[in-house]
């Protein structure tokens, strides 16, 4: 129990969140209490005029009644009562205008109905109206955004990316890879002068960006979008993408489709000025423990990147499995989890290059981390376990020998040299994570000895260490080495937090475990407790942090993190409980999108949940759309969505159960809703069914896309223009496709066939083909397949008509590029 003095202490009603209460003492409230000496007060920096004073209530611990008083002398003595309030909703707003400056401004209650004393949410004042809460469709919410006038913009068939130079065309090439499969459009990168339908990315200052500020050089950007084009101006490329990543919200949901739909795929008139409040704004995933493989990695960076995300740490090792090949220790060889269904998997060390190249093509760093000394048993099971690994008389299993007078030491950390070693020469980072958590029932000076070794080792290696709390106590007092800030667990030892964490200056990641632990459960899913809702996974901020395991705030209790020492914000996703891709990513979202805002939006623009939930509501159709298995929780009224799609037809002009329409609608359960399709053909309408997975949390199941299939012969082989209509009770959304023949071929391939195949110009059609060896589409040619398989690489660039699946499976079991990486 928290100690009352330091629940009610004022210094805890700056929490600097809408939605947090700072309560009352109500163990005051009984025989002869009198609410009448129950008041809150703040003084202002300096004396203003107030305009407008906002209360934000939690029912029914308020006042029924209460005076709005201010003083104007310096000491705040004197009072005057300036308004009388009877029954205040749980939003009061109170218009005083008060021109002279005030000093201080009071809610001074006269009576209540509260057995619980008062929870008071929120108490501002303002020097002009209050402004309307910022919402929108971008997440994380931009520093500044105006809407403009005028007609939308609309990307088109003839739209380019035009670059202000040619060292911007690989990157480029990515932001334009996001459109194509959706719009089925070329999209070339081009240089020169750009027209209304084309999207700029200018190299080139930007008005508005705060000067000296180190993370809005590197990654502001402004944005505007007008009917005559879409410009993108940035002092970098990695603010370049930044912004096209925006562009990418402001488009309708389906524009994150892997597969080719119908349009018109149109953006509003906006200006928006944008940079992030820090540089580090990082997902953690545990392959450790929730072996991902490298497509589904490759998968969360880009839906990392989707949300202005910039680090991915790889928690690589723990007890359950070691992921990293370390050239030298066979036996590191990545088998083994915890639980049932274990996933086996490894990553080479070229396997980890590309991941770092993957992500560095998006603008994000890889951090990797090694575990130690503690949740260690993977590796020192494989390397001889705790005979040859352990402390003299050691009887854990799962940790390194830290005792610098036993020799087990040195053997350890002559591995650790090794595999560091090895890990620095593949890892551009700067920083290496070394874990350090948890090393319950170690002496403690043994520990800080181990962690000082680290150190030394990483350092020597050319890198920045970073370790979970408590490592910080045993670097070197002026060392650079990272804080990893998530909570004092001791596993119930005395605590170890003290002030002496954040008062030398050094560098923190935030990380509370009691807010941005992911794999926490939520909304009646399953997960570690206690749990992690929606509204608690954005109830905070890096500048007060609640330490959970001591029951306080860590700022007013400890001194910090100090806003000056924090790099940024981090939220992990711990593998324990979690099989596979699909349980990882309901995790993950939504709460990610809100904990990356926190990241990256300014402290002002974070604190109102409710305008969060309207901007995720319109985030949930782009993750159903990119086929992310995001938690459609009941707390947000999420946003509906809907794409038709190009059905072709062959020359028996026959469609057979193919895809025509998909909606996003996560608030809807798929079986209360209906369709019927007009095929286009002056034919009758046909009911149909809806196919889709319904919301079920209990096993980590979010709700996907409703989908409508269908087969039909057309009576002719031209262009057909149908709808389906969904309908939900007395809502109807009625979403155009369009069915046509398949494109004339050049060349028509079916059955095995030896590459490589090199398509030049014209369409190439594959039809139940199967091609052993690259395939390479020049730009100005087509790729058409149906049933089909290619055996090995597959490279697409600038082709037309676009690559197509034809709505038939196909497969490419070697890498995909350009137009052809989303087939």
């Amino acid at each position: 129990m928290t100690r009352p003095d330091a629940t009610y202490a004022p210094a805890n009603a700056v929490d600097v969140f809408v939605h947090n209460g700072w309560t009352s003492n109500y163990a005051s409230v009984g025989n002869g209490y009198d609410p009448a000496q129950d008041w809150f007060q703040v003084k202002l920096a300096e004396p203003a005029p107030v305009h407008e004073v906002f209360s934000r209530w939690t029912s029914p611990a308020k006042p029924t009644e209460y005076d709005l008083q201010v003083s104007t002398d310096a000491g705040c003595q004197t009072w005057s009562t300036v308004a009388h309030v009877v029954n205040p909703s749980d939003r009061d707003s109170q218009v005083i205008d008060r021109k002279d400056p005030i000093s201080c401004v009071r809610m001074q209650a006269l009576a209540t109905n509260s057995t619980t004393g008062y929870t008071i949410n929120e108490f501002e004042v303002w020097s002009g109206p209050k402004p309307a809460p910022v919402v929108g469709h971008i997440i994380p919410v931009p520093v500044r955004q105006t809407p403009g006038t005028g007609q939308p913009w609309e990307l088109t068939a003839e739209s380019r990316v035009v670059v202000s130079g040619g060292g911007l065309a690989a990157t480029a090439e990515i932001l334009a890879g996001y459109l194509r499969p959706a719009t089925g459009y070329e999209l070339p990168v081009v240089t020169g002068s750009a027209t209304a339908a084309d999207i700029a990315l200018t190299l080139a200052p930007v008005p508005g960006l705060p000067q000296g500020n180190e993370s809005a050089a590197a990654e502001g950007y402004s944005l505007t979008v007008s009917r005559t084009g879409v410009s993108v101006v940035a002092p970098k490329a990695h603010g370049l993408f930044n912004g096209f990543q925006t562009l990418r919200q402001l488009l309708p949901a389906a524009i994150h489709s892997p597969s080719a739909g119908v349009g018109p795929w149109t953006a509003q008139p906006i200006t928006v000025v944008d940079y992030p409040r820090y540089a580090h704004r990082g997902l953690q995933l545990d392959p450790a423990r929730n072996f991902l493989t490298v497509a589904e990695v490759r998968s969360m960076i880009d839906q990392l990147a989707a949300l202005k995300g910039d680090r991915l740490h790889l928690h690589l090792t723990d007890s359950q499995s070691w992921r990293l090949e370390i050239k030298g220790y066979p036996a590191l060889d990545g088998t083994g989890c915890n639980g049932a269904n274990c996933l086996a998997g490894f990553y080479t060390q070229e396997d980890f290059k590309g991941l770092v190249t993957y992500a560095a093509d998006r603008f994000i760093e890889i951090v990797p981390e090694l575990e130690g000394p503690a949740h260690a048993t993977a590796a020192v099971t494989a390397l001889g376990g705790r005979a040859v690994m352990g402390c003299q008389g050691q009887t854990q299993n799962d940790r390194f020998c830290t005792d610098p007078n036993d020799p087990a030491s040195a053997r350890a950390l002559a591995f650790w040299r090794d595999a560091i070693a090895q890990l620095a020469a593949i890892s551009p980072s700067p920083i290496l994570h070394i874990g350090g958590d948890e090393a319950i029932g170690m002496l403690h000076e043994d520990y800080k000895w181990w962690i000082r070794q680290m150190e030394i080792i990483v350092n020597d290696n050319g890198k920045r260490l970073m370790g979970w709390n408590p490592a910080l106590e045993g670097y070197a007092p002026n060392s650079t080495s990272i804080n990893h800030y998530w909570s004092d667990y001791t596993g119930g030892g005395p605590a170890l937090i003290k002030p002496e964490w954040f008062n030398q200056g050094r560098d923190v990641i935030v990380t509370p475990e009691y807010n941005a632990y992911l794999d926490f459960g939520y909304d009646g899913s399953p997960g570690r407790t206690p749990r992690t809702e929606l509204l608690q996974s954005y109830s905070w901020d890096p500048e007060w942090v609640y330490e959970k395991y001591r029951s306080v705030w860590a700022q007013p209790a400890y001194g910090g993190p100090k806003a000056e020492d924090v790099l940024g914000i981090e939220a992990p996703i711990w593998g324990e409980q979690l099989r596979g891709p699909a349980t990882n990513e309901y995790m993950v979202f939504p709460r990610l999108a809100g904990i990356l805002e926190k990241a990256w939006s300014p402290k002002a623009l974070t604190q109102d949940y409710d305008a969060y939930r309207q901007r995720l509501s319109v985030a949930g159709p782009r993750w159903a759309f990119a086929n992310v298995n995001y938690g459609t929780v009941s707390q947000v009224t999420w946003g509906t969505a809907a794409m038709g799609t190009v059905a072709r037809f062959g020359v028996d002009r026959t469609l057979r159960d193919a895809p025509l329409a998909r909606m996003a609608a996560g608030s809807i359960p798929p079986s209360e809703v209906t369709a019927v399709i007009d095929w286009g053909d002056g034919s009758p309408a046909e009911p149909t069914g809806v196919a889709g997975r319904d919301y079920v949390a209990s096993q980590r199941q979010g709700r996907s896309l409703m989908s409508v299939s269908g087969s039909h012969t057309y009576p002719a082989d031209q262009v057909y223009h149908g709808t389906v209509t969904y309908s939900h009770r007395d809502q109807t959304w009625v979403v155009p496709f369009t069915a046509t023949g398949v494109p004339s071929c050049t060349k028509t391939i079916t059955g095995p066939h030896s590459g490589p195949l090199t398509v030049s110009s014209g369409v190439t059609c594959l039809d139940e083909a199967t091609i052993t060896g690259p395939v390479t589409v020049r730009t100005g040619a087509g790729l058409y397949a149906s049933g089909s398989e290619v055996r090995g690489p597959l490279s697409c660039a600038g082709n037309s008509p676009a690559p197509s699946d034809a709505g038939r499976p196909n497969t490419a079991s070697g890498p995909k590029s350009g137009q052809c990486a989303r087939l």
